[in-house]
């Protein structure tokens, strides 16, 4: 009879087997050296001869599945004892658990996961900062619960899209923090019976610490957890950029690239944004990845159980996968396309938006209390509407007739620059101001992009070192 179960071969065992032979082999072959040089340390016998084999190890490729060997590193251990001979094999086994090894595997795969999609949101962030720089004068429309409110810039919204991205990183910087964390010489839960030093393996395999309870080492699943929780969000703000871009592409605003946009196999004319739609897929299944993980966490033993062990890595992988892919989509579509400023004028026509404008005018001028310059605007459109005009075609009659006044103050405060000009606030909508949040947006993600740097950085080096 065969030693596995068909089914339970093919489903489980096959399946976990290709996914490690593929993406996790160099971490295991780094955490084994790593144990290996935490034994000889001890004077363990044979663990020194461990790490040489391991070294010589790492340009072989491993066997696919045969289940000769359950699992990566039973096949790896069947490469050492053929190798090097069962006492250097036994020597690396000392103390050591599948349970740690197979998390601390996890962990720096998905933290080498996690560094690439800050990357790829660096790039995004400054793609918007450089549209922001160029768009700082670019009249828009702002919307509020879907009808025009007020005169604002593109820039002054892209430079905000990007003050919201940076909260993300942020995110996805703790869930960094949170999985870059070594669970090595925790053994199955109690820690190794050998005094092996988990912060020095913890250095050599680049982590920033360990995790210090070793029973929480091995039975933790909420760093998984948050990951998903902070991709999810990234997701969320992600669509609603999608959302934007594609409505004002709906508008003339927003000219999708030739290169990234597709036709109709019917409709001649059509220019589809259908880039934007993909990336629409792609984050649609990052915020679903939270659910998952909720799941694959609720009501689960607090031990070592393989639904926030094997369960996780490649759900994780497929959610950092997503995320790069919907990233690099919302970057090259703002690379390849451009934004039609008179689309972007939808709703300003009539001046409405500056009707907000009038009332402040009035109060601030001292002309009237806020109470009653809302109401005499109000009044105003109202009459306006009636004869079928707008604010845009206001004369200076209208103005005296329901305001009480006609100043040039007044007539200036129905132009939307004057507008923009006077919002001077920190991050607000004046170019002088746009050009001061901009200043402090280039800073943080300068001092964004030095801090990922220096963590792939420690990263890189541990691994040359442990690999020499």
């Amino acid at each position: 009879m065969p030693r596995w179960n068909t089914t339970y071969r093919r489903r489980v065992l096959m399946r976990h087997y290709r996914f490690a032979r593929e993406r996790l082999v160099p971490h295991f072959l780094d955490a084994l050296s790593a144990y290996a040089k935490g034994l000889a340390a001890l004077g363990i016998p044979f663990a020194a001869e461990a790490v040489q084999a391991l070294r010589l190890l790492r340009p072989l490729p491993l066997p696919g599945f045969s289940g000769l060997a359950e699992d990566v590193f039973f096949a790896i251990d069947l490469q050492l004892n053929e190798m090097a001979g069962a006492e250097v094999a036994g020597a690396l086994r000392r103390g050591l658990s599948r349970n740690d090894l197979d998390l601390t595997v996890f962990r720096a795969y998905t933290r080498d996961q996690i560094l690439s999609v800050m990357g790829d949101l660096l790039r995004l962030r400054q793609r918007l900062l450089v549209l922001a720089e160029s768009h700082r004068d670019t009249l828009m429309t702002a919307f509020t619960h879907h009808q025009p409110a007020q005169p604002s810039s593109l820039g002054h919204y892209l430079a905000a899209f990007e003050n919201l991205l940076s909260r993300d990183f942020r995110r996805l910087r703790a869930a960094l923090e949170t999985t870059d964390r070594s669970p090595l010489g925790a053994s199955s839960l109690a820690g190794s019976p050998y005094p092996v030093d988990r912060e020095a393996m913890a250095r050599w395999l680049g982590f920033g610490g360990v995790v210090e309870n070793t029973y929480d080492a091995i039975a933790a699943g909420d760093w998984a957890l948050e990951l998903a929780q902070a991709l999810a969000a990234l997701g969320t703000s992600l669509s609603r950029l999608i959302r934007d871009l594609l409505a004002w592409a709906e508008g003339g605003a927003f000219r999708v690239g030739e290169r990234v946009a597709q036709g109709s196999s019917i409709m001649p004319q059509k220019h589809n944004p259908v880039i934007l739609e993909h990336a629409r897929v792609l984050v649609a299944e990052l915020i679903g990845g939270a659910s998952l993980l909720t799941q694959l966490n609720h009501s689960t033993a607090f031990g070592d159980l393989n639904d926030h062990s094997t369960g996780v890595v490649e759900p994780l992988d497929r959610l950092c996968e997503m995320a790069e892919g919907a990233l690099e989509l919302l970057r090259v579509a703002l690379e390849e396309s451009e934004f039609r400023p008179e689309g972007l004028l939808r709703g300003m026509e009539d001046r409405s938006v500056l009707a907000s404008e009038l009332v402040d005018v009035l109060v601030a001028g001292g002309y009237w209390p806020l109470g009653e310059a809302y109401r005499r605007v109000k009044d105003l459109l109202a009459h306006l509407s009636a004869q079928g005009r707008t604010l845009a075609q206001t004369t200076p009659e209208d103005l005296q007739t329901h305001l009480g006044y006609s100043t040039p103050e007044l007539q200036a405060a129905l132009e939307p620059r004057r507008f923009l000009e006077r919002r001077q606030v920190l991050g607000g909508v004046a170019p002088q101001a746009q050009e001061r949040h901009l200043r402090l947006a280039r800073r943080r993600l300068a001092q964004d992009r030095q801090e990922t740097q220096a963590v792939r950085h420690r990263v890189r080096l541990a691994r040359q070192l442990l690999g020499a």
